[in-house]
């Protein structure tokens, strides 16, 4: 059974986007770009905790800066490996997995979008043998995720 602070999300605000967390998760705000959010399970001695991170960047071509999310991943993740691909609304969902030496596997899905010349990704991140207790949890976060109206 799926603990209460892992299902029951609260709202929370960046100025340019809208997202759905877990309640009880820690926030790490503004870590620095493209890095725009963190939130991370509460510590239960696990190796690993599950969590989120939302990163916002300029960008100047929507397929060329995929095509960039694309090989980044591939390029600093140990062992990458892309299970799944599939367009997503206006965007892209990506199911991989990698290691993490200190960690063992690690299962991740990840979101990305463009909108007016910025790109956003929401990546949600388990142990690869948590993964499929959080699976749902991660597609009710990145279903909240929304872009704040720039004003005129």
């Amino acid at each position: 059974m799926t603990p209460a602070t892992d299902t029951e999300l609260q709202p929370y605000e960046d100025q340019e986007f809208r997202i759905a967390l877990p309640e009880h998760w820690e926030k790490v705000e503004s870590p620095g770009p493209p890095v725009a959010l963190i939130a991370v399970e509460p510590q239960d001695g696990k190796a690993f905790r599950a969590n989120v991170v939302v990163t916002a960047e300029d960008v100047q071509d929507a397929q060329q800066w995929q095509q960039t999310v694309d090989q980044a991943l591939e390029d600093h993740l140990h062992d990458y490996l892309l299970l799944d691909e599939e367009p997503a609304g206006t965007g892209t969902r990506r199911l991989f997995h990698h290691m993490l030496p200190e960690a063992g596997a690690i299962t991740a899905e990840q979101w990305s979008w463009t909108a007016v010349h910025r790109g956003f990704t929401v990546t949600a991140s388990a142990a690869t043998f948590d993964y499929d207790a959080k699976a749902d949890l991660f597609a009710s976060v990145a279903d909240r995720f929304r872009l704040r109206e720039v004003p005129a």
